[in-house]
Parts: structure tokens; C-alpha cells; sequence
């Protein structure tokens, strides 16, 4: 009974090594299950995994036969999400004054407004002096319209008798002095309305109830959630004409149209500006000053073995590895240099070959096994 036990890790590698199909390295070498493996489930001594079906089936492990192809070359550029010029708008008042909030109360960052809405009001608050100069000189000119009403009337009541022409003197008297009464019931009695210009979301910049505001200041900002522009930079000058269009590397149903690049170059760097238009139903959020990658196709082709880029990994030491499915229980890493190609897919360009079964759903998981 003791020599049967004892055996039974010798019969099970050799098992696997009739079970292994016949995986192999980026220069055709075979890939066999070497005498480190232990034949024990997890973490094997060459660095390779074991697991059983039912254990690869519960961490959805798949896998997929990977062919080369030649595909699109792609740069990678850091870049920083900025309000688009047609998405962004700003409410200032045009005096000074101070703020009042509308019945809805202070509209706060995130709020969701609509063109037209009415944001609040700014009323122009006068001195002490200039209050009473201009609220006497109200008083006047309602005075002079009311006794210019009588004398219009009564010339109107004397029918036949009444001169014309002092009639229509009378009435262009009493139109000029109602403007002139607007204009100062504008300055003194009516704020300035402050509306929204476009459909968005609002960034409140600190208005509160009763605040002194200067004329220009910006008090809200609206940004609408689709329009973005996303300036990148790259040292790459040489390809800024290859450019046509480009995904984000956090965001891959993000597709980006290549604007233009700037004509000065900064720090060795240039200056490459890309447009999202996106729905306004959009499952992802895109922040103003948020960090992003952009992944920008170019029109030279390079050859490689095109997988998803969750199937890549890194391994202890930091370094990208794909996983290989070696026989039916067995996994070996296989450390490799990749491009990003965008829409969450990578292009191995070295240290793969073909053929191989890779892993391409549940490498993350498959790399924490101990």
C-alpha cells in the first residue's frame, strides 16, 4: 500500500506530460511540463500553474488559439480631458451687484440645467448718495408722465378743437419720459437675470445667497457631457501627419477625431489636440482635467498576435507576461512586449508564438494563484 502512494506523484507526471498538446515559445521551441511540477494543485516551482477543471471552470478561465496578423501601428500619448469650445459656457452678469438666488434656491455643481433655465440674479446695489439721487429722479419723471396722461386726454376730450400738432408733441413727450422711466426702474428696481445658454451640467464657482459679485466675474460654468477635447502630447514629430484618429486606453468605446497638432513644441514635446462627440447618454463619464492615455493609430502596419488586453499581466518582477495553456491542467507565464492597439486589445509583438492556446479571460486570477 506504501509503494502505491509513493508512486503516485511519478504516474501523474507522466500523465502530463502525454497530456501536453504541444504549446511552444516565440522560436518554435516545445514547451513540455518539465520534472518541477509537483503534480499538486497552485504554484509550481518552474513558475507555472496547475489547476483542475472544475477550479478553471469556477475563475472562468478561457482560453483561445492566437494567429498572427498584421494590424494597425499605434502610438501611446499622455493626455488631459478639456471642455470642448461648442460644450462649455459661462454666466457672468454685466454689473456689479450683489446675488440673489431664484425660488429654486442656489443651483449646485452637478445640477443639471437646461437652456433658458434661470440661474439666479444679480442686483446692482448703489451708494447711499447715488440711491437717492436716482430714486428722486424716478419720482420726477413718473411725476411729469402723469401730468403729461392728463394733458393728453384732455386735448383728446376737445375732439375737433385740440391742435394736432400739440397732440402728437404731447404723445412723443410722454413716450420718451416711459423709456426714460424704464431705463431707471431697470438700474433701481429690477435685477439682472442670469439664464443658462445651454443644455449641461452646472459647476458652481462658489455663489452663495447675498454675495458682492463684480461685473464679468464667472459664476457658473456649463459643461455639456458629450463634447471633450483631449490634448495629448508626444515626442513622436515625425508621425503627427500619420494621425487620423485614436481611443483612450480607460475608456475604449471612446473614439477620438484627430484634430491638429500645435505648431510650437514645448519641453521636446508636441502639442496633439484630439475631439470626442460622444451621445448624451454616455456610459462613462469623461472629467474635465482628468489624466487619460490615448492609443492613436498611425498608417505603418506591424505583425503580431492581436489578443485582449486583459489576457496581459504582470509578474513578480513588474514585467508584462501572457499565460499559456500547456496541457489540460497546466499553465506556463510567457513574459512578452506588446503595443496597445485601443477598443481593449493588445498586439504581442515578441516573446509569442503562434498557435499557442493563450489565455485571454481570467489571466488576472490565474497569475495570484500560490
Amino acid at each position: 500500500m506504501r509503494r502505491l502512494i509513493s508512486g503516485a506523484p511519478f504516474i501523474m507526471t507522466i500523465q502530463l506530460v502525454l497530456a501536453a498538446p504541444g504549446a511552444h515559445g516565440p522560436d518554435g521551441e516545445h514547451i513540455t511540463p518539465d520534472n518541477q511540477a509537483t503534480g499538486q494543485l497552485g504554484r509550481q516551482p518552474d513558475g507555472s500553474v496547475m489547476l483542475s477543471m472544475p477550479h478553471q471552470s469556477m475563475l472562468a478561465i478561457t482560453t483561445r488559439i492566437v494567429k498572427k496578423a498584421k494590424v494597425s501601428n499605434t502610438i501611446s500619448m499622455a493626455g488631459v480631458v478639456r471642455s470642448h469650445p461648442d460644450g462649455h459656457a459661462v454666466v457672468q452678469p454685466s454689473s456689479d451687484g450683489r446675488f440673489e438666488a431664484p425660488e429654486s434656491g442656489v443651483l449646485t455643481t452637478g445640477t443639471a440645467v437646461s437652456a433658458g433655465q434661470l440661474l439666479g440674479y444679480v442686483r446692482y446695489q448703489d451708494t447711499a448718495y447715488e440711491l437717492a439721487s436716482q430714486t428722486s429722479e424716478l419720482k420726477v419723471v413718473r411725476n411729469q408722465i402723469a401730468q403729461t396722461k392728463r394733458d393728453v386726454e384732455r386735448l383728446k376730450s376737445l375732439a375737433e378743437l385740440a391742435s394736432k400738432q400739440e397732440l402728437d408733441q404731447l404723445q412723443t413727450t410722454l413716450k420718451n419720459l416711459i423709456e426714460q422711466e424704464q431705463a431707471l426702474q431697470q438700474g433701481l428696481e429690477k435685477p439682472e437675470a442670469l439664464v443658462a445658454s445651454m443644455d449641461g451640467t452646472i459647476i458652481n464657482n462658489g455663489v452663495r445667497h447675498g454675495q458682492w459679485i463684480e461685473a464679468g466675474t464667472t459664476l457658473f460654468d456649463i459643461v455639456a457631457p458629450h463634447l471633450r477635447v483631449i490634448d495629448a502630447t508626444t515626442s513622436a514629430v515625425s508621425k503627427l501627419d500619420s494621425l487620423t484618429q485614436a481611443t483612450l486606453l480607460e475608456h475604449s468605446a471612446a473614439t477620438l477625431r484627430y484634430i491638429g497638432y500645435s505648431p510650437r513644441i514645448a519641453g521636446g514635446l508636441a502639442s496633439v489636440h484630439f475631439e470626442y462627440r460622444g451621445n448624451q447618454t454616455a456610459a462613462f463619464p469623461l472629467l474635465l482635467d482628468q489624466p487619460v492615455t490615448v492609443i492613436a493609430a498611425i498608417e505603418k502596419n506591424v505583425e503580431g498576435l492581436v489578443l485582449p488586453a486583459e489576457a496581459l499581466v504582470k509578474n513578480s518582477a513588474n514585467l508584462p507576461i501572457v499565460w499559456i495553456k500547456v496541457s489540460a491542467e497546466r499553465f506556463m507565464p510567457q513574459i512578452v512586449r506588446y503595443q496597445m492597439l485601443g477598443n481593449g486589445k493588445i498586439v504581442v509583438t515578441a516573446g509569442l508564438g503562434a498557435d499557442n492556446r493563450v489565455v485571454i479571460s481570467g489571466a488576472s486570477l490565474l497569475n495570484q494563484a500560490r
